[in-house]
């Protein structure tokens, strides 16, 4: 058995060990190929399902999408159309069990867990004796990057300006972020908190450069709306009025932020269960193959005495997740409660699957399946309790050698 220096000592700019807490396991999981291709196909299948639904949500009056969940201030914004895809890095998370494949959620604007998956994950796993599951991935990552950039700069000067942000002082984020820079010639970094927004002018950075494209891979959209400066100014409502008048190009594209609410799982689910014909026979079928009951209340669960999970429409890392007993009592909750304000939808309760690790800890896990512009790619696994929060753990993984 190797030791964590000698799985992890060499790998550059990597955070194995988190604010003194061991992040990555110094194991690795074996897993078939068979599931990895299994989770590749849900995965291409689950995008499908809403690429189909968006053009609902562009259709929507203000009314129907703040009762999905999104504030007020972004309206304007979410039916921006900048680019296809939808998203350019996103993430689905899935529970894996004998029975079935089922999406937890599509983490489409913000994913973070991309250096482990695409990068580290295959480097651990060849240490330990298993075959590679992400061969290659890491070439197709910086290849959406680039076009993605590429992409967006039809609408910039000739030669722009392009930054990825971060915050600054959270090593997890800014590492994930220029892990993404360096695949991108000329860009430059520049921290969160150092960002200059000039209304009805443009984004500038720490050394008063106008921003044509801002890479924002760590940093939610419903976080910027928050944001105020000391004058009291909404600073995320300034920053995506310079992406309406076309000062600035974000990336992921705002019609990824849109399709980060949960409550499009809801949407889906309601397209399904009322047998709508805008979806064709083999749409509802992937519907009820991949996604799980997901509703606005929980008053369907309650009726039909059934479990399910109380989920905070933005928000993340399992902070104030809850799950309840068919009667409504609180079976377990996490103990962060960030989002408690927040609307939030209840889906079908779907246990994890449960692994002991070297060291005799019992963990539950959950596959993340990356996109990379509407193409299955990178697969991971984080592990932990059983709502997997921001103290999970990253276990590596691979296929048996035989």
């Amino acid at each position: 058995m190797k030791t964590r220096q000698e799985l992890y000592g060499n790998i550059e700019s990597f955070w194995d060990v988190l604010d003194g807490e061991v992040y990555a396991l110094a194991e690795a999981m074996p897993v078939s190929q068979k599931t990895i291709s299994e989770l590749r196909t849900a995965a291409r299948e689950a995008y499908l399902i809403f690429e189909k639904v968006i053009p609902i949500l562009w259709a929507m009056d203000d009314a129907a999408l703040m009762e999905l969940g999104f504030p007020k201030s972004a309206l304007p914004f979410l039916r921006l159309q900048t680019m296809r895809p939808l998203s350019i890095i996103s993430r689905f998370d899935f529970i894996v069990t004998k029975e079935k494949i089922s999406v937890m959620e599509w983490n489409a604007d913000t994913p973070t867990f991309i250096k482990e998956a695409f990068e580290v994950n295959d480097q651990i796993a060849a240490q330990v004796g298993l075959a590679p599951i992400n061969e290659g991935q890491a070439g197709q990552l910086a290849a959406s990057v680039r076009r993605a950039v590429e992409a967006a700069q039809h609408r910039t000067r000739p030669v722009p300006h392009i930054v990825f942000t971060s915050h600054g002082d959270n090593i997890e984020d800014r590492w994930t972020t220029e892990y993404l820079q360096q695949f991108v010639e000329g860009a430059t970094y520049c921290p969160l908190d150092e960002l200059e927004i000039r209304a009805e002018d443009g984004l500038y950075d720490q050394d008063g450069k106008r921003i044509d494209i801002l890479y924002r891979q760590t940093f939610p959209i419903e976080m910027a709306l928050l944001d105020r400066d000391e004058e009291g100014k909404e600073l995320g409502v300034l920053l995506l009025q310079l992406v309406e008048l076309g000062l600035l190009e974000i990336i992921n594209p705002p019609s990824a932020f849109l399709m980060q609410a949960k409550s499009i799982l809801a949407l889906i689910w309601l397209l399904h269960e009322t047998k709508h014909e805008y979806l064709t026979a083999e749409e509802h079928a992937s519907i009820a193959r991949y996604f799980l009951p997901t509703y606005l209340n929980p008053s369907s669960f309650l009726e039909r005495h059934q479990a399910f999970v109380e989920k905070p429409i933005f928000g993340r890392e399992g902070d104030t997740v809850t799950i309840h007993q068919g009667d409504g009592k609180v079976m377990y909750s996490n103990e962060q409660r960030s989002f408690a304000g927040q609307s939030a939808v209840y889906q079908e309760y779907q246990s994890l699957p449960t692994r002991r690790l070297q060291d005799g800890t019992d963990v539950s896990y959950m596959f993340g399946v990356f996109v990379l512009g509407g193409q299955p790619s990178a697969v991971g696994v984080r592990a932990g309790e059983r709502i997997t929060g921001n103290r999970s753990y990253f276990l590596p993984i691979g296929q048996q050698n035989h």
